[in-house]
C-alpha cells in the first residue's frame, strides 16, 4: 500500500503574505558586548551665534535706513520738480503776454511803418463769381499813420526797421486820457439799425 505523506501547506504563501525571513546565525562571541563612546562632535561656541544674529540685525536696520533715505531723497527732488514746474509756468505766462504784445495790431503797424510800408486808402475787391473788379487798381496811397488805439504796453518793445534790426519806438504816443475824466454822455445810447 502506498503511504500518503501528509504534506504541511504554508497558508502565508497560500493568501499572499510574505514568507518571514529567517534570522541571521550569530556566533556565540557576537551576542553581547559594551557599546563603545562615539566621538564628540566639535561644539560650536555660542559667540559664533551671537555675533551671526546681531550682523543679521544690523543688516536689517542698515537696509531700512538706506530706505528712508532713498524715499525722503525721492521727496525732496519731486518738491524741486514741482517748485520748478511752478516757476516755468510763470515764464510761460509772461512769454505768453509778450507774444501778445507782439501780435498786437498797434505792434504790426509800428513795424510796417518802420519797414517802409505804405497804406492803401482805397483798396480795390475781386469778385469770384464772374471776375469783376470793384475799386481802381491804381488807388493813391499814403504813409502809415499813428495808431488810433494807443497801447502803453508797447512803449518798452522795440520796432524792426528795414534792415531788420531792433530799434526803439519812432512813432508819437497818443497821449492815455484818464477814464474819470472823459465827459459824460447825455442822452439816449446810439443802436445800430437791425432788420
Amino acid at each position: 500500500m502506498n503511504a500518503t505523506v501528509p504534506v504541511e501547506v504554508d497558508q502565508n504563501r497560500l493568501f499572499g503574505a510574505p514568507a518571514p525571513r529567517p534570522e541571521p546565525t550569530r556566533e556565540r562571541g557576537d551576542r553581547l558586548r559594551p557599546v563603545t563612546a562615539p566621538a564628540a562632535a566639535p561644539r560650536k561656541s555660542p559667540v559664533v551665534g551671537a555675533i551671526v544674529a546681531v550682523c543679521v540685525i544690523l543688516g536689517i536696520f542698515a537696509a531700512q535706513l538706506a530706505l528712508s533715505i532713498l524715499v525722503s531723497q525721492g521727496a525732496y527732488e519731486s518738491r524741486a520738480l514741482s517748485i520748478e514746474e511752478r516757476d516755468l509756468g510763470r515764464v510761460e505766462r509772461v512769454l505768453s503776454q509778450n507774444l501778445d504784445k507782439l501780435a498786437s495790431p498797434q505792434n504790426l503797424v509800428e513795424n510796417a511803418g518802420a519797414l517802409g510800408m505804405v497804406q492803401n486808402v482805397s483798396p480795390a475787391t475781386m469778385r469770384l463769381s464772374d471776375g469783376a473788379i470793384k475799386g481802381s487798381l491804381d488807388s493813391a496811397t499814403r504813409d502809415a499813420g499813428e495808431n488810433l488805439v494807443p497801447n502803453a504796453q508797447l512803449d518798452t518793445l522795440p520796432t524792426i526797421d528795414a534792415k531788420g534790426l531792433l530799434g526803439a519806438q519812432t512813432a508819437a504816443k497818443a497821449p492815455v486820457t484818464d477814464a474819470a475824466a472823459a465827459v459824460a454822455w447825455k442822452g439816449k445810447l446810439p443802436a445800430p439799425e437791425t432788420r
